[in-house]
């Protein structure tokens, strides 16, 4: 198993207490990601299920439909 070798955090040279990290996350719009989901029909069908789903009473056919 490789590691990175580099420290998460660039060394301070001063007293701040200033702590700038090596990477920075990004900013992944999710309006495209789920506009691609939503293309495909299975996709879809996968997405909307418990919205679509008929719930028999007493008849336990997904984990959500469970008392915790």
């Amino acid at each position: 198993m490789q590691t990175c070798q580099y420290a998460w955090y660039k060394p301070n040279s001063g007293k701040e207490r200033i702590v700038i990290a090596y990477k920075n996350p990004r900013y992944f719009p999710i309006t495209p990601r789920l506009q691609m989901l939503f293309m495909s029909a299975k996709t879809v069908e996968d997405m909307t299920w418990h919205h679509s789903h008929i719930v028999v009473d007493g008849v336990m056919v997904h984990s959500i439909n469970g008392e915790t």
